[in-house]
């Protein structure tokens, strides 16, 4: 294998690629081009046959160089079916189909009306290709370059084998150049997030709150726009359907503004909690100053009814012991009377008589005591 010219063949078309992707060879109507096998390794490629009557399901018969004949059934609209490759060590592989009948057990199948071949290069890598289509992506812009990308990736074009300035044709060509100019006007319709970056920007909900919000991609369902995927929007943009957009507030700003007010709510209850707790345990502390007070006055009654209640007791005794002292001093006189009878009236004899007196004695003089000389 002549593995310089191969790669400089490889260079020279990562250059094309990049001047056709800016711009330069859209206007082409058929872009010709064609896969690049990997030596001594599988490669899955595209075959198609070009049926132009009304057949909608046609049996072809397909030659690979170097690999065992096989058949295919292919079906309307593409008539397109996938093979797998495995090349030797040489430049390139020749592919060629045409149309068998075919009888099977149920029915029979048509041959499609049609032949062909096509021509792959073998190469040794498909680095230079891989780098050629980086910079073609490069100078597309992010927004175009996924596009591209994501397109060519639904129609399952393995872009990177795929040498565009390839004289041979295939079936990947126009769904390269569908890619190409659907995604020009994927980009240039307006979008509800505008110029902003739909992945995530500043903006203010309904009723002034300020948060992150994402663009997405919409259909209309029953009167409904119900949210796609970008890839989903990308596939109606190919089939020519249509899809609008709109802003919502992203996932993870929404989970952190739930949680703000999880816990704002949290808050709120909380002093609602205290507050009611505190409310409580006032309401608790009046209730029992209140009984408190009503046992204190109920103790002040209670000892001044005992107090009294004492005071009345001490009076009784005191009334009882001098009527017990008069009754013992009468007592105590009637017993006097019944023991002696008279001796109320020798009492009362002793009473009236008058005691003896006797003569006044004159006083005896006093010897005179002898002067002192």
């Amino acid at each position: 294998m002549q593995s310089h010219s191969i790669r400089a063949l490889a260079l020279n078309t990562g250059r094309l690629i990049t001047r056709w992707c800016g711009g330069l060879a859209l206007a082409v109507s058929a872009q010709a081009g064609q896969y690049q096998l990997l030596a001594e390794q599988p490669n899955t490629v595209v075959v198609a046959a070009r049926v132009q009557n009304a057949e909608q399901v046609c049996n072809l018969e397909i030659s690979v160089q170097g690999q065992a004949t096989l058949e295919r059934e292919v079906r309307a609209p593409y008539f397109e079916t996938r093979i797998d490759i495995t090349p030797q060590d040489v430049e390139s592989v020749v592919v060629s189909w045409r149309g068998k009948f075919k009888r099977g057990n149920a029915e029979a199948v048509n041959a499609c009306p049609t032949q062909g071949s096509t021509r792959f290069v073998v190469v040794s890598d498909h680095a230079a290709l891989q780098a050629a289509w980086r910079n073609a992506f490069a100078a597309m812009g992010p927004a175009k370059a996924q596009c591209v990308r994501t397109a060519l990736q639904l129609d399952r074009v393995r872009y990177e084998w795929f040498d565009t300035t390839a004289k041979e044709s295939s079936p990947e060509d126009w769904k390269i150049q569908r890619a190409l100019t659907r995604c020009d006007e994927f980009v240039a319709q307006k979008k509800a997030w505008g110029d902003q970056n739909p992945q995530g920007f500043a903006c203010t909900l309904p009723g002034g709150l300020k948060t992150r919000c994402e663009g997405y991609f919409t259909v209309t369902e029953k009167g409904k726009a119900v949210p796609i995927s970008a890839e989903a929007a990308i596939r109606r943009q190919l089939d020519e359907q249509p899809w609008g957009t709109g802003v919502r507030e992203t996932a993870a700003a929404k989970a952190a503004r739930q949680k703000q007010e999880q816990a704002r709510q949290a808050r709120l209850q909380a002093e609602e909690e205290a507050k009611a707790k505190a409310q409580e345990e006032a309401r608790l502390r009046e209730e029992q100053l209140a009984q408190e007070a009503l046992a204190a006055q109920a103790r002040e009654r209670k000892e001044k009814a005992e107090a009294e209640r004492a005071r009345r007791l001490q009076e009784i005794e005191r009334l009882e012991q001098e009527r017990l002292e008069k009754r013992s001093w009468l007592l105590k006189q009637l017993e006097k009377l019944k023991r002696d009878p008279q001796a109320e009236t020798k009492s009362e004899g002793k009473s009236e008589a008058k005691p003896e007196t006797k003569p006044d004695a004159k006083p005896e003089p006093k010897a005179e005591e002898p002067k002192p000389q």
